[in-house]
């Protein structure tokens, strides 16, 4: 299990975090805790409709500005990390949007 001092580390990232690790060790826990605690919304691409919401996902990330974005298991949708470039290199100058 990852340890709670990690959560303010992540916290404190600027524009994106990437939470990697192997099986059940908590990422998801760690994503989910600091998700509750500010305006987020989380995001699971092992739900189909989660996947759905991001058909568009420029569209639907603009609409997001202001919050924290949590997409769990983003490597079952590898073209999602195109998109996430283009919005994490906007984010640096408008330092309003962050992922996890």
């Amino acid at each position: 299990m990852l340890e709670r001092s990690h959560r303010q580390f992540v916290e404190e990232a600027l524009a994106g975090v990437v939470l990697l690790g192997p099986r059940q060790v908590g990422k998801t826990t760690l994503a989910q805790d600091i998700a509750e605690s500010r305006d987020a919304v989380y995001l699971d691409m092992e739900r189909m409709a989660d996947r759905q919401v991001l058909e568009e996902p420029d569209l639907y990330l603009d609409g997001q500005m202001g919050r924290l974005v949590v997409i769990d298991e983003i490597q079952l949708v590898p073209d999602l990390f195109k998109a996430l470039r283009g919005c994490l290199s906007l984010s640096f100058s408008l330092t309003n949007l962050g992922f996890l």
